[in-house]
């Protein structure tokens, strides 16, 4: 069809010029003949139509030549102006000869703007690429060479976009360049979702700070630059733990914990540990990595340690929650300690667990503590099995009344039973193993399950005791805690009302709303309530007002030299006068002579607990000792 209707318009444009000629041509011929040659032959007319027809061919192709030309130039401008593309086509010399609408969404500028101004375009092209820019007008105008480049402009606005640029030189015939057109893509949003996808890939989503990826980079950058110095060049690897952090996941939630981890990071990166030239890292969970080029000797890592603890001791105020925590951290030092980064981190990792196991702020690496991890890794792996082989057993440590002597209760103590003769690890150890890998909840229902068939059996028995079982912070920190303490005793046939659960100060430590919402709860059950270790916090006399507690346990600090030591024998006493004046009944703990259970008798001790009396016991031990 558009071949077609060429051909017509063609034919139409012949006839007309044609026409036209011969009207002009022709009243002068007869002029001509009539006035001045009327004489002549027929030749003199001949001549005459043979120029008017020359002229009417002329006149034809150049009036189609006009015509396809205003024709191209309007299919042309019609189908760029509509494009979302910003197009132009400019000479050589910068002369801008066409330049689509679409310029002024892309750019805030009008084609007037580019028409205006030659090589307008060099004027918005960004400072930081204007190099690369330079290099791709010059080998196109020069060498008339096509090309695609990405580069980022400077709009109107002063925002920053990115362009594809799609450029290429016009020839004429002959191979001569008669202009430079190009098509511009906007890419800004492409390029910032390739950026985010490469981002994610180096950097914590949470905090921002560099991943492990960027941080094993990193290293490894330093440790190949101290390599081609011959091994000069020196950087310290510092393992930061943070502490009392797992107390604010267990007692408020993870989005709270997530958001202090972020303020933690806004601390770090506001400090001056960037002018120290530190690339701070954030390893996992609660975790980060610290390396510096310039922290090497004791003094500078211990005056660094220092200052990251003054950044964390100033209260973090969260949702309403004023939290408060600390750092422990170790340090690894290369060469010395390592020479990759999976050997430094983790020789740093094992420091750090060094210093947490010595109550210290940090610890140097030595090689000493290798054989301490792996013995804690290996200790993880035993206690799995451990459990699923039903090797942690419920042992029963009798609690004695003092004025009668009889047992009146037992406290449900966890035990580690090997079959292989081997020393089994105390409580003391793989209790705080279970609670930092999570094997709390599986030990507690074990302990729970195992415990709760030995109650029942004594209590068909028809035994009356009081059964105290100790609960971490981290269970009952959860939210499903009294659900499914409530269901799980409930599931054995063991009566609330014979059971006693015993939290620590560190339990209760941050949400006492939802502790106190908690212990209520369990109260409304049938539940009692023993407060454990009395008198090692800060913090005992505000909960023993705030909190409905039945029973009160005196930590054995304050057993141990009752006797020897006057300023005990005097707190033992207040202890023991002011918890009867609340109404409530006091346990002494740690009791190991007769003259000990003598002095709290005489100060009015209910219960006393301890190796005078019994070690913990397996429950056929137990059994022997009630019937005696």
């Amino acid at each position: 069809m558009e071949k077609r209707m060429r051909h017509v318009f063609s034919a139409e444009g012949y006839s007309k010029s044609v026409l036209w000629a011969f009207m002009l041509i022709v009243p002068f011929a007869y002029v001509q003949y009539h006035f001045i040659q009327s004489s002549s032959k027929l030749l003199d007319w001949v001549i005459p139509v043979i120029v008017a027809s020359l002229l009417g061919v002329l006149f034809g192709f150049l009036s189609k030549q006009i015509t396809n030309h205003k024709k191209e130039r309007a299919l042309f401008k019609a189908v760029v102006d509509f494009s979302l593309e910003f197009t132009y086509v400019r000479t050589v010399e910068g002369e801008y000869e066409y330049v689509s609408p679409a310029v002024y969404d892309l750019t805030g500028y009008t084609p007037e703007d580019f028409y205006r101004t030659p090589n307008f375009m060099d004027a918005i092209i960004h400072p930081n690429d204007r190099g690369d820019w330079s290099h791709h007008v010059h080998n196109v105008n020069d060498d008339g060479l096509p090309e695609k480049v990405e580069f980022r402009i400077l709009t109107k606005r002063n925002e920053v976009r990115w362009l594809e640029h799609l450029c290429g030189p016009i020839h004429d015939e002959q191979g001569n360049v008669l202009g430079i057109r190009s098509i511009n893509i906007d890419i800004t949003e492409r390029k910032l979702a390739a950026e985010s996808v490469e981002r994610l890939g180096f950097y914590d989503p949470l905090t921002n700070l560099p991943n492990r990826r960027y941080l094993n980079n990193y290293m490894n950058d330093l440790i190949e630059n101290s390599e081609l110095t011959g091994g000069a060049k020196t950087f310290s690897v510092f393992f930061l733990d943070l502490n009392r952090f797992k107390y604010v996941n267990d007692a408020h939630g993870h989005s709270i914990g997530d958001a202090l981890l972020i303020e933690v990071a806004k601390r770090f990166k506001k400090s001056c540990l960037d002018s120290k030239q530190a690339m701070i890292a954030r390893f996992g969970g609660d975790e980060f990595v610290f390396v510096t080029k310039h922290s090497v000797t004791t003094d500078s890592v211990q005056e660094c340690v220092s200052y990251i603890n003054q950044l964390l001791e100033v209260p973090f105020r969260i949702q309403g929650y004023k939290l408060s925590i600390g750092g422990t951290a170790g340090v690894a030092v290369y060469p010395r300690d390592g020479l990759t980064p999976e050997v430094l981190i983790k020789n740093a990792d094992a420091a750090m667990y060094k210093a947490k196991s010595q109550g210290l702020s940090m610890a140097f690496f030595s090689h000493e503590m290798t054989a301490h991890a792996t013995e804690m890794v290996d200790l993880q792996s035993r206690l799995r099995g451990a459990l699923n082989k039903g090797l942690i057993k419920p042992y029963y440590q009798p609690l004695i009344d003092l004025k009668t002597g009889e047992i009146m209760g037992v406290e449900v103590l966890a035990r580690w039973v090997v079959e292989d003769g081997s020393i089994a690890p105390s409580p003391a150890v793989f209790i705080p193993v279970s609670e930092e890998t999570g094997l709390i909840w599986a030990l507690s229902e074990a302990m729970i399950a195992q415990a709760g068939r030995d109650i029942v059996a004594w209590q068909n028995d028809g035994v009356q005791m009081k059964y105290s079982i100790n609960v971490s912070a981290r269970q009952f920190a959860d939210d499903n805690f009294c659900s499914q303490a409530i269901e799980q005793f409930e599931r054995l046939g063991v009566d609330p009302k014979t059971v006693q659960i015993e939290l620590t100060e560190s339990v209760l430590l941050d949400n006492i709303d939802r502790s106190l919402e908690k212990i209520q709860e369990l109260k409304a059950r049938g539940f009692m309530i023993a407060l454990d270790d009395f008198g090692t916090g800060f913090a005992s006399l505000h909960y023993l007002t705030l909190f409905p507690f039945d029973t009160l346990k005196v930590d054995r600090a304050f057993v141990t030299n009752i006797i020897e030591d006057k300023r005990q024998f005097s707190i033992a006493k207040s202890i023991i006068n002011l918890a009867h004046d609340l109404d409530l009944v006091v346990v002494a703990e740690g009791i190991e002579t007769e003259e000990q259970r003598k002095v709290l008798f005489d100060l009015g001790c209910d219960i006393g607990q301890g190796y005078l009396f019994s070690k913990p016991v397996a429950p056929s031990f137990l059994t022997d000792l009630i019937a005696a």
